[in-house]
């Protein structure tokens, strides 16, 4: 597969040494799209990843020392996984709850932190460990004191009944170990994710009574997906002039269905790239009305690349607008292989899988038709602007 990009590639090359007409520089840089597609899927990259020889991600084995003069700058990281990805974008609204308790409480005893069993071991230790930079890093008075008592298994028979629990086992316990430890407070955090989105909860005690003095709950918002279909159908209107035998004209809306497939992918937050084929058909009889030499159509594709910038999202990306331009060609001869400009606007509901609804113009240049008139010699021509309205699915 490989070896054939390559070969597509010197096609290009040598393409573009020869004289070039529109039609073949626009077939050119589609070829482009098609192969900016099949080389690699833009991921978000994640950086300073070291591997086994296996292929295995090799993860620090335990959190850093929880201690403000370790703690130290890092840089904003785009991961690979969509879901470490949402993690870093949560920090720091979490570092800025933590910070809402001032100078009350400036050395926190941390109690472990504790996770859905839908979240592996790997994302505990990489998330355990940003979570505790991030608040130091935010925080800079904050000291945060790791408590492995906090979290020790106890067992205690009592009447003949053996009790296991884990964690303090009561407000006096808690009392002792803080002045041991020397802190102000104790620290529980859990992080879930249910339908890709992650929520963080936060609680944090006061070490003399046990009163809660600080509660939040921070929901992150899932990444949109990276690589996605879209399956279409909708209506596509052509301005047609139609040339009669006495030499006048007149402009006809062709109407036809569309049907088609578009794959996108995402290569930022807001931009990705797109691949459309599309077949529409009609026998639009008016057309072929007496006096005219239009032969009425039938069948054709249209082809065309993108790129689609998202203008907003809201509701956790359930519901967002993507504004799209592109270049295209209608590969029909009917239509003398017409290139257009794409310019759309497509709306998309839902959670992972989603509704759409797009709209726009197919722009092009005025283009003589197949067919010229039997009398004046004219042809009737594309002029204007096309417009389409479709409804699809995304997955």
């Amino acid at each position: 597969m490989t070896d054939d990009k390559y070969k597509l590639i010197n096609l290009f090359i040598q393409h573009f040494d020869s004289e070039m007409t529109m039609k073949q520089l626009i077939f050119s840089i589609l070829c482009l799209i098609f192969l900016a597609f099949n080389f690699s899927s833009p991921m978000f990259a994640q950086d300073d990843v070291t591997l086994t020889d296996d292929g295995d991600e090799i993860t620090q084995e335990d959190p850093p020392v929880i201690d403000e003069d370790e703690a130290v700058e890092e840089k904003y990281v785009m991961w690979a996984d969509p879901l470490y990805y949402q993690f870093e974008k949560m920090m720091p609204e979490l570092a800025r709850s933590i910070g809402r308790l001032d100078t009350r409480i400036t050395t926190l005893a941390v109690t472990g932190i504790s996770f859905g069993p839908e979240l592996d071991e790997a994302f505990k230790k990489v998330a355990e460990a940003k979570l505790f930079g991030q608040l130091l890093l935010e925080n800079p008075r904050l000291k945060l004191i790791k408590c492995d008592e906090c979290n020790q298994i106890r067992s205690e028979v009592k009447n003949g009944i053996l009790t296991i629990s884990k964690g303090l086992a009561d407000q006096e316990e808690r009392k002792n170990l803080a002045n041991k430890l020397g802190v102000q407070g104790f620290m529980t955090t859990m992080i879930t994710v249910e339908e890709r989105q992650l929520t963080i909860v936060i609680n944090v005690h006061d070490s003399l009574e046990g009163r809660v003095i600080l509660s939040d709950v921070i929901a992150g918002v899932p990444v949109a997906k990276t690589k996605y279909f879209h399956l279409y159908i909708g209506q596509l209107t052509v301005p047609v002039t139609v040339v009669s035998e006495s030499g006048s004209s007149k402009s006809v809306d062709q109407t036809a269905i569309i049907a088609g497939i578009e794959q996108t992918i995402r290569f930022s937050e807001s931009w990705m790239v797109g691949a459309n084929l599309a077949l529409f058909y009609d026998n639009n009889s008016k057309l072929g009305e007496s006096g005219t030499d239009y032969v009425p159509f039938t069948a054709g594709l249209v082809f065309d690349g993108t790129i689609g910038w998202e203008a907003f999202s809201m509701m956790n990306n359930s519901t967002s607008l993507i504004i799209q331009a592109g270049l295209g060609e209608f590969i029909s001869a009917q239509f003398n292989f017409s290139i257009y400009y794409k310019f759309g606007a497509k709306m998309t509901m839902g959670s992972e899988n989603k509704l759409t609804f797009n709209m726009g113009l197919l722009s092009f240049n005025e283009s003589n038709l197949e067919k010229p008139n039997s009398t004046t010699g004219k042809a009737s021509s594309l002029k204007g602007s096309a417009t389409y309205i479709t409804f699809g699915y995304q997955f």
